[in-house]
């Protein structure tokens, strides 16, 4: 092939983007028939064809550029070893055994071979390629439209079954990911960072010690959607919720209820994981044209580096959705959808997730130079690619910045969903519910991020309850209570609390009834499996399975066979582990016994379905 055609070059480029994207299609939808998640789109069957055929056609442009230029470098046997090692490189990325450094060398043996194979059967391969070409092509088709109808589905089988009783109020669920209830202002941090939280929250009622089930998005969604505990499920680091739980959603919808779920978090809260199975309408990852581009496998591959990242300029995902995007999605389905149902509806906001990247204004709110510009705001940006227990204390403080700011831009969002909701007269028939699924660590302990343990910083979060008529407002909840109950919550707000209510869980409504406040604190848990990576290998997630239990003050941690005991109301920071003073070792070991029976005696309302 060593004078071929221009157009025969061009029939080359279109048969490898087409038969890349059908090998990525099955390869990927083996994965999730297999249950490994693929963090795409379901709409990942016309997606990652149409990125492959982007990438192609640039590749096949440039490889033009240079025949005109520099006809010898972009002879046929140059030309077909690197789509060779395109196409090769492009499915190998989705081999997930395969160290990264691998793929290249054997994608590039590949090409080589694919090269002297084509140029010894020249003439066959110019008829196969003209041949399968339009195969190729109705391939690609039929995979999307099979794709699409698979989605709607999905959809319908989601649709509500029951009738609606009169007068049932709306609910709306808000999850901050990653937000540590200590750096809202609603709770007494300094800085102004919830100001349209805590005016909203005045109408309501406020959990001063609110604790998630888990350390994690998952475990904590999964028990959120549920009612159970982590251990229960069929949820790990890696593993979906699976259907032997019902769902929260479903309940809505066997209800009457229209559910909507909106998420910006699509590393876990996604269809892939199980969490928002019984949904009406899902909205995850952003499936259009022009984010279908970052779906092509090389692309994914080559973005996941961080030194591409910074010569590319990539400081955050492509695909990352704002509080306020979540928010106009939402308006849009209720706007949209039918209006004679009451509404359930999920947002999950993931701004102050890393990267801490909040949008402008909120990226300077604090802790901003006078006279900083442009180059500044990069450079801070670009901290988020490099490992917090490297930074500088100075760069250290500044991400902590970002992380502040990004709570602010979702509460300026929520309050915008409001004013929003009170505009369409929906507001005062609904219970709203602000919550977080976990916390985050900026050195407390020697760790950072979360999932790492079981420490206040990570397992504290928010929790709002707003609605006029059945919530009191201005009521403070200074008990613990656990994220655990808010489905119990929702059933006994909305009137259907009872037997037929699939669901496990008590009501926190029991820390506000009966007149006085009593003085109640529920004894709750957490836990999260062994982490199989990341992170030092001395975090205790690291190190073995981490439980814990909260019994009014204290807070007991066990790591494998260790176990730690604070006293949070003498110590809230937990920086004096009781454990090993002699005075505290009947309280350690009632703690640790309360502990395992609990694990032993909860496990089988798996099956029962009950408390």
């Amino acid at each position: 092939m060593k004078n071929v055609p221009r157009t025969a070059s061009w029939v080359m480029v279109a048969w490898c983007a087409l038969a890349t994207g059908l090998l990525e299609v099955l390869v990927l939808f083996w994965d999730t028939r297999h249950g490994r998640s693929i963090h795409m789109s379901r709409e990942f069957f016309w997606m990652v064809p149409v990125a492959d055929l982007v990438l192609f056609g640039v590749l096949g442009c440039l490889l033009a550029l240079v025949r005109l230029a520099a006809p010898r470098l972009a002879g046929a046997n140059t030309t077909t070893g690197l789509l060779g090692a395109i196409v090769a490189l492009s499915v190998l990325t989705h081999v997930h055994w395969m160290e990264w450094w691998a793929m290249p060398l054997l994608a590039a043996g590949l090409g080589v071979l694919a090269s002297k194979l084509v140029n010894r059967f020249e003439a066959g391969t110019a008829r196969l390629l003209r041949f399968t070409l339009p195969v190729l092509a109705v391939l690609t088709g039929a995979a999307g439209f099979l794709g699409h109808t698979r989605t709607a589905r999905a959809y319908q089988r989601a649709a509500p079954t029951g009738v609606a009783r009169p007068g049932a109020p709306n609910v709306l669920l808000i999850i901050w990911d990653t937000v540590r209830g200590s750096d809202l202002s609603l709770y007494g941090y300094p800085r102004a960072t919830t100001p349209r939280l805590a005016a909203f929250a005045a109408g309501g009622v406020v959990f001063d010690r609110a604790q998630s089930p888990a350390s994690f998005t998952l475990p904590s969604h999964a028990s959120l959607f549920t009612g159970r505990w982590p251990h229960q499920l069929s949820v790990s680091w890696t593993a979906a919720l699976d259907q032997a739980a019902p769902t929260l959603a479903e309940a809505m919808g066997r209800l009457g209820y229209r559910t909507g779920a909106f998420s910006a978090n699509f590393s876990y809260v996604s269809w892939e994981y199980g969490v928002l199975r019984g949904f009406g309408r899902m909205e995850d990852y952003v499936s259009s044209p022009i984010t279908a581009v970052t779906y092509a496998g090389l692309v994914r591959w080559l973005i996941r580096f961080g030194p591409v990242r910074l010569v590319l300029g990539i400081d955050e995902e492509p695909e990352r959705r704002y509080a306020e995007d979540i928010g106009t999605g939402f308006l849009a389905w209720l706007d949209r959808s039918e209006s004679g149902r009451p509404f359930f509806a999920f947002l999950n906001t993931y701004d102050a997730h890393d990267p801490y990247i909040p949008k402008a204004p909120f990226d300077t709110l604090f802790g901003w130079p006078a006279g900083a510009g442009p180059k500044e705001r990069a450079r801070v940006r670009q901290l988020n690619n490099v490992a917090p227990a490297e930074l500088k204390p100075v760069d250290l403080a500044r991400l902590r910045d970002q992380y502040d700011g990004a709570i602010a831009g979702m509460d300026h969002s929520l309050g915008t969903l409001l004013e929003a909701l009170a505009k369409r007269g929906v507001l005062d028939q609904t219970l709203v519910i602000v919550a977080s699924d976990h916390g985050e660590a900026f050195g407390e302990h020697g760790m950072f991020g979360h999932g790492n343990g079981l420490y206040t910083e990570e397992v504290s979060t928010p929790l709002v309850m707003v609605m006029p008529g059945s919530v009191p407002a201005g009521v403070r909840v200074p008990g613990v209570a656990s994220l655990r109950d808010v489905p119990a919550t929702i059933a006994d707000l909305i009137g259907a609390a009872g037997p037929s209510w699939p669901l496990p869980g008590r009501t926190l409504a029991r820390h506000w009834s009966g007149g006085a406040l009593p003085a109640l604190s529920d004894t709750v848990v957490a836990e999260i499996d062994k982490r199989p990576r990341e992170g030092k290998a001395w975090y205790p997630a690291r190190r073995g399975d981490v439980r814990s239990m909260t019994v009014w003050p204290y807070h007991l941690i066990v790591t494998g066979e260790v176990a730690e005991l604070y006293d949070l109301a003498a110590d809230p920071g937990e920086h004096q582990d009781l454990a090993r003073r002699p005075e505290f070792g009947a309280r350690r070991d009632s703690l640790v016994e309360a502990l395992q029976r609990w694990r032993r005696d909860a496990v089988p309302s798996k099956r029962r379905g009950s408390d």
